[in-house]
């Protein structure tokens, strides 16, 4: 007899729609169904009339598992794991059996499917070229604050997952790093579901809508990467009196009649500022719809 197959099946998120018929398959064949809470599972596995051998597996007992698990796969068993909701493994138990499994030389299959991070980045407006996952920040302590201030000079969007209970004190410690406060958040809430919703703010505005708000759900935080914070157009993250100085300059320009592309090449020059987002800021002071800015002599601007 051949050796048994683990399975790593992503289930929604929340509306129980979003699973693919693959993922019905194989947890209707499975000779076991390892997940986090048997009344979850089995409330999705119910509406899709399967029925399944479950058992749990989570933090507190996945040690005790493993010899039993590791059993069944030896006698040529085919086991899914799946988490309460999305796929399994991304701040769920998992990591460590499928190591173990690797190492006994037993085959892993991944079913994909939902997944609330990449969810909530498509729906972010941030990089989505350059991301990386964080997860549950640390309860607590030295490695709570080492994590967040490691977080003021990552690059790329950040991917936070966070619970109703913890969300204010969230906001609120990564609210001390100064260079965090002014970061585009995208926060989702109960993604998928009927009282799905995103909200688009910047940490600071997070914090103030939630002092007045109370959090329910649970939550998905994109945090602005420290490179698109640094390339923003400079109407967005230069001062009031600064961009007072910037539209002067530009204003001026313009009373004389100079086209755009000049405009945007010398207040670049003079400021330091991309010329496209000086291109850019002249076509809105000239009252004029703003769209993709084109350096290339073909932008029409008289």
């Amino acid at each position: 007899m051949g050796k048994g197959t683990l399975y790593l099946v992503a289930t929604p998120i929340g509306n129980p729609k979003d699973i693919t018929s693959r993922a019905c398959e194989i947890l209707a064949s499975a000779d076991l169904v390892l997940c986090e809470d048997t009344r979850i599972t089995g409330m999705l596995l119910s509406y899709y009339d399967i029925k399944a051998n479950l058992l749990s597996y989570h933090e507190h007992n996945m040690a005790s598992r493993h010899p039993q698990i590791i059993e069944r796969l030896e006698a040529g068993e085919s086991i899914a794991l799946v988490s309460d909701a999305g796929t399994p493994l991304l701040s769920d138990p998992g990591d460590r059996l499928v190591k173990l499994a690797l190492e006994l030389g037993f085959k892993i299959r991944v079913i994909p499917g939902a997944s609330a991070a990449l969810t909530g980045l498509l729906a972010s407006g941030l990089d989505t070229t350059r991301f990386v996952f964080e997860g549950f920040l640390p309860a607590k302590g030295k490695e709570r604050r080492t994590r967040i201030a490691e977080l003021v000079d990552e690059k790329r969007t950040v991917i936070l997952y966070e619970a109703p209970h913890r969300l204010k004190r969230t906001l609120a410690d990564l609210n001390e790093e100064v260079s965090l406060q002014g970061r585009r958040l995208s926060i989702g809430r109960e993604l998928t579901k009927d009282y799905e919703e995103y909200l688009y703010l910047t940490l600071r505005e997070a914090i103030e809508y939630y002092n007045k708000m109370t959090p329910r759900g649970e939550f998905v935080l994109l945090l602005e990467g420290k490179a698109e914070f640094d390339a923003r157009r400079p109407q967005d993250i230069i001062s009031k009196s600064e961009q007072a100085s910037l539209d002067e300059l530009i204003t001026e320009r313009l009373a004389r009649g100079l086209r755009l592309r000049q405009i945007a090449k010398e207040v670049s020059e003079l400021t330091g500022l991309p010329p496209n987002d000086i291109y850019e800021r002249a076509l809105q002071l000239k009252g004029i719809k703003a769209g993709p800015p084109r350096l290339d002599g073909k932008d029409g601007d008289g």
